[in-house]
């Protein structure tokens, strides 16, 4: 085991996957408890509830709100403040949470974008405008590139849903290879609506713990 990632501090910017009512800030988008998914019924059945566990973290914040985009190509009820390269600014910047800077970050975010048909775009690591950040690749780079500077000192991790589509994944993949940050790419994830169930959540905390090793 990695014994870096034993004892530490996380945080986390993620969507739906990684919510749980009470769990959150307050504003974010709730997804779990989910009528639904009837065995995902408290925040110790979530993915990063386990992996918590798993490693005796410290969680500093859980920044995830249900059924947001990386790039700021937003659902219809979603403010482009709700998007994952606006929130970094609130949850990983360089103040830290009541200034404390976290030794993890987990960042789990793409799959509402490839659901949603957002271009995909081209990579780009620098000078980002507006537009440039309502698809799906430079609003990646945008995000790893402040995450990292922001947190220098962290173990950065990226995380991609199963089933996306493969340009998505492979585009993601080589962005995060260019910034040096692992990409765990999960896989065979049991699901309820679109979304892990509990055995599905134990399966992403176990591949999440054997990537940090």
């Amino acid at each position: 085991m990695n014994r870096r990632l034993e004892h530490c501090t996380l945080s986390i910017l993620g969507d739906s996957y990684s919510t749980f009512e009470g769990e959150v800030p307050e504003g974010n988008y709730i997804f779990y408890p989910m009528a639904e998914i009837d065995d995902v019924t408290a925040a110790k059945d979530t993915w990063w509830y386990q992996l918590i566990r798993m490693r005796d973290m410290r969680l500093l914040i859980n920044d995830s709100s249900s059924g947001t985009t990386v790039s700021t190509s937003v659902r219809e009820q979603h403010r482009v403040e709700d998007a994952f390269v606006m929130r970094m600014r609130r949850s990983l910047s360089a103040l830290g949470i009541n200034g404390e800077k976290p030794d993890c970050v987990l960042l789990f975010g793409g799959t509402n974008d490839d659901w949603l048909d957002v271009p995909l775009g081209v990579p780009q690591y620098s000078d980002w405008q507006a537009a440039d950040l309502r698809q799906i690749l430079p609003a990646y780079c945008c995000m790893l590139d402040y995450v990292q500077k922001n947190n220098p000192d962290a173990a950065i991790y990226a995380i991609l849903n199963t089933d996306m589509k493969p340009d998505v994944t492979r585009g993601i993949r080589d962005v995060c290879a260019h910034y040096g940050i692992p990409c765990i790419v999960l896989d065979g994830i049991s699901k309820k609506c679109g979304h892990p169930d509990r055995l599905g959540m134990r399966q992403i905390a176990e591949q999440v713990d054997r990537a940090m090793a």
